[in-house]
């Protein structure tokens, strides 16, 4: 039986990593993961959304689950919402990622 391995920082790999570091596709292109796509500054999808924590024209906050996002900006909107997605756009200009 293969030992599965870890890195430095503790996290150990799922399946869906294993077989995405394979076939050599980006990591969370297989499973249900968090994934942010940005569209220059002006558009951000957020796949694996959880909810909306704070909502402002210069702040928004999401849960992902296992991590927030923070988006910060000038005239910043949640344009699209579904149960698993966000839609934020306006100009973006930092993204911060904490727990």
């Amino acid at each position: 039986m293969a030992k599965k391995r870890r890195n430095p920082d503790g996290y150990e790999p799922s399946a869906f990593d294993e077989l995405s570091g394979i076939f050599e596709l980006p990591p969370g292109a297989l499973g249900k993961s968090a994934n942010i796509v940005l569209s220059s500054n002006r558009e951000a999808v957020v796949d694996g959304c959880k909810g909306i924590l704070e909502y402002s024209d210069s702040v928004i906050r999401i849960n992902m689950g296992n991590m927030v996002v923070r988006f910060i900006g000038r005239g910043l909107d949640i344009r699209s919402l579904t149960a698993d997605q966000a839609v934020v756009a306006g100009f973006i200009v930092s993204v911060d990622f904490g727990s």
